[in-house]
């Protein structure tokens, strides 16, 4: 199962939206530097846990109904 492992950018973009609305790989590159979207680092390679992300991008992105 792919949410269980560690993904590049590529494949976590794949992993998370639909085809019609995937974001670009720009986007994600921006989204880390900014600090929204939880990476890992091994030397110069950049690892993603699909499910953190998930949850990191549901957390900010949510938009909370008015009472």
């Amino acid at each position: 199962m792919i949410s269980d492992r560690l993904v590049d950018g590529k494949r976590l973009l794949e992993a998370i939206f639909p085809p019609e609305c995937r974001p670009t790989l720009r986007w994600l590159r921006d989204q880390q530097k900014r600090g929204t979207i939880p990476y890992i680092r091994l030397g110069r390679l950049i690892f993603f846990d699909v499910s953190q992300v998930r949850a990191a991008i549901a957390l900010r992105h949510t938009i909370k109904p008015r009472r």
